[in-house]
């Protein structure tokens, strides 16, 4: 192995392992979001599905079903299991609805998502089995995080030197989205992850060949790259199109091995996909179609208001602006990455034809931006449905620093450094809210908030402090309302984060009233509130509130007939 070999494996690996030690570090800072429950109460399920294949007879003995109101989990329509139903494999395996029941996954809303997220979190079970159930779940997709850090880290290395290697690994790793979701037990963050190594896997499979052997394919990172490809298509939808920008590249430049390995892999992907997801074992066609039915009609069952420029749209019924994915990546893309991102798509399109990698990096980050900027596309959450454009984007800052490099030599050096810089202030800046970042360009959190943006949307604000005083402050007999109410509230009272005295779990006068500052599903009530009420405790970032706590009596006095209807999240 060659010494600039060496370099570069020992430089991915110490950037990986870096990576590692700062997310777990700072995973406890970070407040359960929205989806995170959702995870851990289908976990549950594969948990006890696991269970029962070990020792279906012992498990069938001692078999109760869950109580309604017991499981972090969304309405189901498929009902428990009888005990005679789990007594045995076969029908662990193969009955339609007993399957469907442990793996509510891949069909109608709200269990449109497949399973990949889910089984990744399990993977703490196995590393970690002492620590606590969030943290444990998050463990695996903290891990993928950092295996991409390193994996961006080795590609730009090998193809554009250590500056630019160490300009794409922190754009991954100090995006304030991308290490937001990088800690959480959520879809989004795995699925960027996968995007971006399946981009690697496929590259580094194509790379020249060695002397003599034109046709060589490396069937290792063939395989790879089936297995990242079906990964994502077990995800979520998005994932389904991660293999159409290699399809036209290949067919683009017309290259054989590509097409080869394009191929093999889907094949591979395929088969992948089936052994991901067990509802689909016993009927293959009906399962996919469910599941595509599910996600192109979410219109229908998971409407969400959202505030973009201070126009509220009920999306995806309504569109936002065909341009919100532009918008969106300047406001949160810190200044230097950003930059460096954009010279690296103008260097792509230049350099087309004598480097094509470039190409294919930048045809991917066009496609997620396109494909949220379509009519009748969800468009809540900021950035969260497009998050796997920043993963692509930090590759193309890779590529844009290796291009300054050739042309400015050390201020180019210096240029880098700054970017890395404003990275690491940015989510010290921001922490431990690192999803209610925005760049200078717009003046930050509190320029964007003037702006007509959404600050918070995912309750990742609720911080300890705020449990806390919540916990402190809440006598018996008294009760919490929630604005909105999702599961992660449940968790944290079964941990006692939170007191066993949430509404409407809990019976009592209300005492409090929770209010996130997500203006687009505020309703008239709301708005009076946060405009003349009295908070008790707010919890701010740069002088802007993301979580009021209101007595119950200020909620009541500007509403005083009737209670707001909570908008769905997904």
């Amino acid at each position: 192995m060659s010494p600039a070999r060496v370099e570069s494996v020992w430089m991915s690996l110490g950037v990986g392992l870096a990576t590692a030690i700062v997310m777990l570090a700072t995973e406890p800072q970070m407040a359960i979001v929205w989806d995170e429950a959702y995870i851990l109460g289908d976990a549950a399920r594969i948990r006890q599905w696991v269970q029962a294949l070990r020792d279906p007879v012992g498990f069938a003995a001692r078999w109760q079903p869950p109580a309604p109101g017991d499981e972090l989990m969304l309405p189901d329509r498929v009902d428990p299991p009888r005990r005679e139903q789990v007594s045995n494999r076969s029908e662990l395996l193969l009955d339609r609805r007993v399957v469907a029941w442990f793996w509510p996954f891949a069909r109608e809303q709200p269990h449109g998502y497949p399973p990949f997220s889910v089984l990744l979190a399990l993977a703490g079970d196995l590393l970690a089995p002492h620590w606590d159930e969030l943290r444990r779940a998050r463990l695996g997709p903290i891990l993928l995080f950092s295996l991409t850090a390193g994996a961006i880290c080795q590609f730009a290395r090998a193809r554009w030197g250590r500056w630019a290697a160490a300009l794409a690994a922190g754009a991954w790793v100090l995006q304030p989205n991308l290490f937001a979701h990088g800690h959480y037990a959520s879809f989004d963050g795995p699925l960027s992850a996968l995007w971006v190594l399946a981009i690697v896997a496929f590259l580094t499979a194509i790379a020249p060949p060695v002397e003599g052997k034109t046709d060589r394919i490396r069937w290792g990172w063939t395989l790879l790259f089936g297995m990242i490809l079906g990964c994502a298509a077990a995800t979520k939808l998005t994932g389904w199109f991660l293999p159409l920008p290699f399809l036209v590249w290949a067919v683009l430049y017309r290259d054989r091995r590509a097409l080869l390995t394009f191929g093999t892999g889907l094949l591979i992907a395929g088969l992948a996909v089936a052994l991901l997801i067990p509802p689909w074992w016993t009927d293959p066609v009906a399962g996919v179609a469910r599941f595509l039915r599910s996600n192109l009609t979410r219109g229908k069952t998971l409407p969400i208001y959202v505030q973009f420029l201070h126009t509220v749209y009920l999306t995806p019924r309504e569109s936002l602006p065909w341009y919100n994915t532009i918008v969106w990546t300047v406001m949160v893309t810190p200044v230097g990455f950003l930059l460096m991102a954009g010279l690296g798509i103008w260097t792509a399109v230049r350099h087309g034809r004598s480097e094509p990698t470039g190409l294919l990096i930048a045809g991917h980050w066009a496609l997620l931006m396109i494909l949220r900027a379509l009519p009748q596309t969800p468009g809540h959450d900021g950035v969260r449905l497009f998050l796997p454009a920043f993963g692509v984007l930090a590759l193309l800052g890779g590529l844009g620093a290796r291009a300054l490099l050739d042309h400015w030599g050390r201020w180019a050096k210096a240029a880098v450094a700054a970017a890395g810089l404003e990275g690491v202030v940015s989510i010290a800046v921001m922490m431990p809210v690192p999803l209610s970042y925005f760049s200078p360009i717009v003046g930050g959190l509190p320029g964007a908030t003037a702006l007509g943006m959404e600050p918070t949307y995912y309750w990742d604000a609720l911080s300890p402090e705020a449990r806390r005083w919540l916990a402190d402050h809440t006598p018996p007999g008294r009760t919490i309302v929630f604005a909105w109410f999702t599961h992660s509230f449940q968790y944290l009272r079964r941990t006692g984060e939170l007191p066993s005295r949430i509404a409407p779990l809990d019976r009592g006068q209300p005492l409090w009233y929770v209010l996130q500052n997500r203006p687009g599903a505020f309703t008239d009530t709301h708005r009076a509130l946060v405009a003349r009420g009295q908070a008790a405790y707010a919890v701010t970032k740069l002088g802007v509130p993301l979580v009021w706590i209101f007595p119950y009596s200020e909620y009541q006095r500007w509403n005083p007939r009737r209670k707001p209807e909570p908008p769905s999240a997904g």
